[in-house]
């Protein structure tokens, strides 16, 4: 069986925190990859070589979201092409995306060399996220 794309994405973002973090463990509990026993993260990718970067979350994902986030800490994190990793809190994507019945758009934009600004149907994220809130994510709980 070959890699799928979406193997070498999430590869490459756990990757990154592994070498921030020097160690790590990681559990896969569909959807969600399980960092250190202490964190849920649910990786999206996007292959656009550009800003801006779009990522959809289909009503099932949403659900996914709300159902985890009553139990666990749920960090999402939208894999940007090769430009880097915006990681939001789930109370962030909430605010640009509340929970809808149907499928929502949540996009990143970012001008050259500049934090990453993240929005939704519900609005703009007031605070630029930089690329290094992903490696920190265990260490300073983004």
């Amino acid at each position: 069986m070959g890699i799928r794309k979406q193997e070498f994405y999430e590869g490459a973002a756990i990757y990154s925190l592994l070498r921030a973090s020097g160690q790590l463990r990681i559990a896969y509990r569909a959807p969600f990859f399980v960092l250190s026993e202490s964190r849920s993260v649910y990786l999206k990718y996007s292959t656009a070589k550009r800003s801006p970067w779009a990522f959809t979350f289909a009503p099932g994902e949403q659900a996914a979201l709300q159902a985890e986030s009553e139990s666990h800490q749920v960090a999402i994190a939208l894999i940007c092409g090769a430009e880097g990793v915006v990681c939001l809190p789930y109370s962030d994507y909430q605010l640009v995306a509340a929970q809808r019945f149907t499928s929502v758009r949540v996009a990143c934009r970012r001008l050259h060399g500049r934090h990453f600004t993240v929005l939704g149907p519900d609005g703009e994220l007031t605070r630029k996220i930089p690329s290094s809130d992903w490696p920190n994510l265990l260490r300073e709980g983004v």
